[in-house]
């Protein structure tokens, strides 16, 4: 199947259409500074002798392109999905600072479009008691959708943390997934972020209210209390009854890991080879 986007005509990559829980995806956010041409190449050089194929890139890099398009190409990994920008101002009242919202996330968008189809990861950021902000960010949403469809991208609403003393109020899974089903559009999904769901929710709740809709994952851990993105297996997940959960509800995407080590902003290939293994023989001794 052929996909046209704004800059060519593409094969729809078959072997995301085959993929599964079973591959693993790493954020590049894992490497926090912010990055030149010769820490972006190394990093991406660490993650490949760490045994990875398959990256999501990171929002903290954008800055960097598109001047890291060629060192992407040359690194041997495959890029998963791009996390997208869209921030508060998609809420906005002001329609130039609601506009200048979404304009810059299309902006992001169009220079990573080469990897296209992939998920476009935005946040679900209608956290109001007021029903006017959320009226606006679905406006937002519409607008971020007609551009980046045109690119290629899969745009995947990401699952909110519960973020009691900043945010009014808490969006839940079956709310979520029910702004994304009244779109009816097959490129416009989910992404199920463990770490913020399973502060307010069931996660295998989360994941059913989410049926038909989970184009891709994010993969960390924390202690119940807060979004902590620590490596998997540092907090209290229950990570294989999620990962069954997903199987069995349709997921056909990679274990798509987004974490941090606190203290190891720069991250050894060691490092992140150890939490590779680690999820394989979660994942394949099931």
């Amino acid at each position: 199947m052929l996909i046209l986007t704004g800059h060519r005509q593409v094969s729809f990559n078959v072997e995301f259409e085959m993929m599964t829980i079973d591959k693993i995806a790493l954020s590049c956010s894992v490497f926090r500074p912010v990055p030149d041409e010769n820490s972006y190449r190394h990093w991406l050089e660490t993650i490949r002798l760490a045994g990875y194929e398959y990256v999501e890139l990171s929002r903290r890099h954008r800055g960097f392109f598109p001047a890291a398009l060629p060192i992407l190409r040359d690194s041997g990994l495959k890029v998963w999905s791009v996390h997208g920008i869209l921030d508060g101002g998609a809420c906005s009242d002001d329609e130039t600072v609601r506009n200048d919202s979404v304009e810059k996330a299309y902006r992001w968008a169009a220079e990573t479009a080469e990897f296209a189809p992939c998920p476009l990861v935005e946040h679900y950021l209608d956290r109001f008691t007021d029903p006017a902000p959320g009226a606006l960010f679905r406006r937002s949403i519409e607008q971020l959708y007609d551009k980046v469809s045109r690119l290629g991208f899969i745009l995947c609403i990401e699952t909110a943390p519960y973020k009691p003393l900043v945010n009014q109020r808490y969006p839940d899974s079956a709310e979520i997934a029910a702004f994304v089903r009244s779109f009816r559009k097959d490129d416009l999904q989910i992404t199920v972020d463990l770490n913020h769901s399973n502060l307010h929710e069931d996660l295998v709740t989360v994941i059913r209210n989410t049926r038909g809709l989970v184009r891709n994952i994010h993969v960390s851990d924390n202690h119940g209390q807060k979004e902590e993105h620590l490596p998997p297996g540092c907090g209290i997940i229950d990570f294989r009854a999620a990962f069954q959960a997903l199987r069995e509800n349709g997921y056909a995407g990679p274990c798509n890991l987004e974490f941090h080590f606190p203290d190891n902003p720069v991250p050894s290939a060691e490092d992140l080879r150890e939490v590779r293994l680690q999820m394989e023989q979660l994942l394949w001794d099931r």
